[in-house]
């Protein structure tokens, strides 16, 4: 469940002394807020890897130590539109995220690279806002946008 939902009230809650099942789906239903606050990524890699678009709306994390590593972003539609991924690496090492097919991130061009030697766990969220273009819409580390 994306958001919370309202609850079944002109549904009786109990019949006779067992919780009727609406109300017993609507319970298990219920999303809070530390469904959010303590998400794990949803999975980690050690080593380059081409994303797809189950990843889409998730973080993926990237513990790479001191390797360099690219990361492959999905080939998106339309259907993708709005969504988000965020990207963590961790460790020292390069981690370049490349855009597929003709996409670019941001306005300059298709890469960008995190080499901050500095930050241990760097993260950038990416969002789709047209079908051929990602914008960063948050970050912490340095990340250069190609061209440099």
């Amino acid at each position: 469940m994306d958001k919370q939902q309202n609850a079944p009230v002109l549904t009786p809650m109990f019949l006779g002394n067992r919780l009727n099942p609406t109300w017993q789906h609507w319970f298990q239903r219920l999303k809070m807020r530390d469904d959010d606050v303590r998400k794990k990524p949803n999975k980690t890699y050690t080593t380059s890897q081409a994303l797809t678009t189950w990843n889409l709306g998730k973080t993926v994390l990237f513990s790479i130590g001191t390797s360099d590593a690219t990361c492959t972003l999905p080939s998106v539609a339309t259907k993708d539109l709005w969504s988000w991924i965020t990207i963590v690496r961790i460790g020292t090492g390069t981690l370049s995220i490349v855009a597929n097919d003709s996409d670019k991130i941001e306005r300059r061009g298709a890469k960008i690279d995190c080499a901050e030697p500095n930050r241990i766990a760097a993260n950038v969220t990416l969002q789709l806002v047209t079908e051929t273009q990602w914008a960063i819409i948050g970050a912490t580390g340095i990340w250069r946008v190609s061209p440099y």
